[in-house]
């Protein structure tokens, strides 16, 4: 690309200079490349009604500046910096649609979104950096308090809402799903023995800072690892509303510096495109107290902290903050495509979950219902798209007990380069736009759900990972409700710290096969048990990892060919029992370390705690190949 000097930056632009604020030298700020057009919030804020104005007036002139430029065959970086510390309270989203090399420069501003909308847009763009910037809600889009009261069902609960929290009859009409948690102050994170979640039908107020929700099913209807609700308990209540930020079939677009402190939905999500995001000192953590309050906050997202579907390249994160995610704190994945028929050689109608993520000329990897072992590796030569309502009493019957289909008549014609032996309900996935080559390193998760990646090429080192409410750290494919892909391939998990992970009591049912604080393995359809007849998680190696206080086994490995786990640390494991872990697949935990229904690994040079339920260092399954699976120098310390 050939960039304008300054020179010739300033004479493009004095073409329509009368009509745009002025445009200050390239040199004006630091980190400004060579030859940028550079555009003064303050300019459009003055003598403007609000903020949604002013910004509209700004993006309108640098979609200008960028058309011009283009036009006159020589474009250029353009920057438009906020004032210094401002707070700008919006009720619009910010839309950066079609831009090449633009940076928002937030001077340490903050926008503030008054709504339950989405606060920056993103779509069709390349080279976009949002830098030192922080945004935030207000109204909190979730609250918080105290129960004071519950039924003898424990399915009403009256709860005194925080001091500055919002208890307004609009906002809490809106919380008809979404997460109800049992939290504890003084850790900041879910109350050990909590369920993960329950979930709000209603909530109403019933007088002043008091509410009443009603749940969709009893809190107190407990299974052996959870501990009933009691009052005095702290609950924060959210729904799923907009995602804060959302970028859409983008490429490289990066966020450095930016404190995201509250979010409706997700906090950033990526949707499809080139991808190659990278997050770079950002924090995603609850924002500072209301005003009012006299309590912190214990939600950041009402839904996962980051999520990254269908991009071909993975996100890349450094020095990164999470905290008190509601969900996933970071989950990269593809989506499956079920066969509903094969039409001829070569030739099959899926169908899709979303409308998004295959493509023709993409590789694509197969998956056989019922064991989950690949059917063949091969790309798509041809794929059109139809409505097929004709089809619909074949496709409700491939989706029963899955997330279903967004779009139920809708189906993919697709022609293979080679025959493969597809069947009906046998699933296809992309590995062309499944977030190949995520990193995630010297990042701190806090109080968060998973942190997921089921991308190929990936790793994810020296991190640190605190009072996780569920799976600290799980890679591997969710070929059952969510229907997300797809198996871990060439993967590393290294000197990653963990301490009083898995809080939540679901993890300890029978019903639950994910059983590490670092877990591999696959989330299978509903109603099956054991491990599925496949070695699908490939080339695994988990090392120099420390793990602490876990309250489940400290590394469970499944359905995997290829694993190192060596040299890692394991004290405490089970620290509040063991209850009904482990009846999935018909065993009794005493290890730290598990490894089931796989082959060709290594496991050595462990060190594992022992415990009430560790009674040995390694446990190695019954369906594993057990000729390929070396043990040496493992030690119950």
């Amino acid at each position: 690309m050939q960039f304008l000097n300054r020179r010739q930056a300033m004479k493009l632009a004095s073409s329509f200079a009368a009509a745009l604020p002025l445009l200050k030298s390239a040199g004006s700020r630091a980190q400004i490349k060579p030859g940028a057009v550079v555009f003064e919030m303050a300019e459009f804020s003055k003598g403007v009604p609000d903020a949604d104005t002013a910004f509209a007036k700004a993006f309108a002139a640098i979609s200008k500046s960028a058309g011009e430029a283009s036009k006159a065959g020589k474009p250029v970086p353009i920057v438009l910096n906020l004032e210094k510390n401002a707070t700008y309270r919006i009720k619009q989203p910010l839309q950066l649609k079609r831009l090449k090399d633009f940076e928002l420069n937030g001077n340490e501003a903050r926008l503030v979104n008054t709504t339950l909308a989405s606060t920056l847009l993103i779509s069709e763009a390349s080279r976009v950096t949002i830098r030192d910037l922080a945004i935030d809600y207000d109204p909190l889009p979730f609250t918080q308090g105290t129960i004071s009261a519950f039924d003898h069902g424990a399915l009403q609960i009256t709860v005194k809402v925080d001091n500055g929290y919002p208890d307004d009859p609009k906002f809490l009409a809106g919380i008809n799903d979404g997460f109800f948690k049992v939290m504890d102050r003084r850790t900041r994170a879910l109350k050990p023995g909590a369920r993960d979640f329950l979930t709000p039908s209603r909530i109403e107020r019933v007088g002043d800072k008091l509410i009443k929700v009603v749940l969709r099913w009893s809190a107190n209807d407990t299974f052996p690892s959870q501990l009933p609700i009691a009052v005095g308990d702290v609950v924060t209540m959210c729904n799923g509303y907009a995602h804060a930020i959302v970028v859409d079939g983008s490429l490289a677009t990066t966020f450095y510096g930016l404190k995201l402190l509250a979010s409706p939905g997700m906090g950033i999500l990526e949707n499809g495109g080139p991808g190659g995001m990278v997050l770079q000192n950002v924090s995603i953590v609850p924002g500072p107290r209301p005003v009012g309050a006299t309590t912190d906050r214990l939600v950041s997202t009402n839904s996962d902290g980051t999520h990254f579907i269908t991009v071909e390249r993975g996100p890349t994160m450094q020095d990164c903050t999470f905290a008190n995610t509601s969900d996933d704190a970071v989950n990269v994945h593809g989506f499956y495509y079920y066969v509903v028929q094969k039409t001829a050689p070569r030739r099959y109608v899926v169908s899709p979950k979303w409308d998004i993520g295959l493509m023709a000329g993409d590789e694509i990897e197969t998956c056989e219902q019922g064991t989950f072992r690949s059917l063949g590796r091969t790309k798509i030569v041809q794929l059109t798209k139809r409505k097929a309502p004709e089809l619909k009493a074949r496709i409700t019957p491939i989706w029963k007990n899955k997330s279903p289909a967004t779009q139920p008549d809708l189906v993919y014609d697709i022609e293979l380069a080679e025959d493969l032996p597809l069947k009906i309900a046998d699933a296809v996935t992309s590995l062309s736009r499944i977030g190949t080559g995520t990193a995630i390193r010297r990042c701190s998760f806090h109080a968060c759900g998973h942190v997921v990646v089921k991308s190929p090429n990936s790793v994810v080192e020296d991190c640190q990972f605190t009072y996780s409410s569920t799976i600290a750290l799980q890679a591997g494919s969710d070929i059952g409700f969510w229907s997300e892909a797809g198996f871990s391939d060439n993967l590393t998990l290294g000197n990653n710290h963990f301490d009083h992970s898995i809080t939540g009591a679901n993890a300890l049912t029978e019903g639950n096969g994910a059983l590490g604080t670092i877990y591999i393995g696959m989330s299978p359809p509903e109603g099956t048990k054991g491990f599925a007849n496949s070695f699908q998680n490939r080339n695994i190696t988990i090392q120099g990892n420390r793990i602490d206080n876990s309250f489940i086994y400290g590394i469970f490995v499944g359905n995997a060919d290829g694993v190192r786990i060596i040299d890692n640390v394991i004290g405490q494991t089970f620290i509040r029992g063991s209850f009904d872990a482990g009846k999935f697949y018909g065993e009794t935990p005493n290890s730290g370390i598990f490894i089931g229904r796989s082959r060709n690994a290594e496991i050595s040079n462990n060190s594992v705690a022992r415990g009430r339920i560790a009674k040995t260092a390694v446990a190695v399954d019954r369906t594993c190949v057990r000729e390929s699976i070396r043990l040496a120098n493992n030690v119950l310390a």
